[in-house]
């Protein structure tokens, strides 16, 4: 599967899994960074990236973010700073949750990268949750 088609399979695991885990909640959008139509809504940029999905609740409770990254993009030096930024800022938020999909070859990695870049952020308490492109 050439890198964007996993790239893309790999968001639509985040969303899918916001859509189940979080279905409790009555309000809560979700927008993405995928390709859509030209004037569908876009994630903002948070400290100078934009997360692949942004999601929250009305009135605002909970933030989700959540990224995509493939076998060749999580360990860049941008993919780092990247996910410390979305880190620290939901470690700012009442309620932050940071979502990383990535193939199941590199979960375990992915869990660790994570784990260490979220106390570099000062963001404990974050819940992050690292997905598979199995679903898991």
């Amino acid at each position: 599967m050439p890198e964007s088609n996993k790239h893309t399979a790999l968001v639509e695991t985040i969303i899918k899994y916001i859509g189940r885990e979080h279905a409790q909640i009555a309000a809560l959008g979700i927008i993405n960074d995928l390709s859509s139509p030209l004037y569908a809504e876009k994630p903002n940029r948070i400290d100078g990236f934009v997360p692949d999905v942004y999601a929250f609740d009305a009135p605002l409770t909970t933030i989700i973010i959540g990224e995509a990254k493939t076998r060749d993009d999580l360990e860049t030096e941008h993919s780092r700073q990247q996910i410390v930024a979305f880190l620290s800022f939901l470690g700012h938020q009442n309620t932050g949750i940071f979502i990383l999909a990535v193939p199941w070859q590199i979960k375990r990695r992915a869990q660790g990268i994570v784990s260490t870049l979220r106390e570099a952020a000062g963001a404990e308490s974050v819940k992050t949750v690292t997905l598979d492109d199995l679903g898991f």
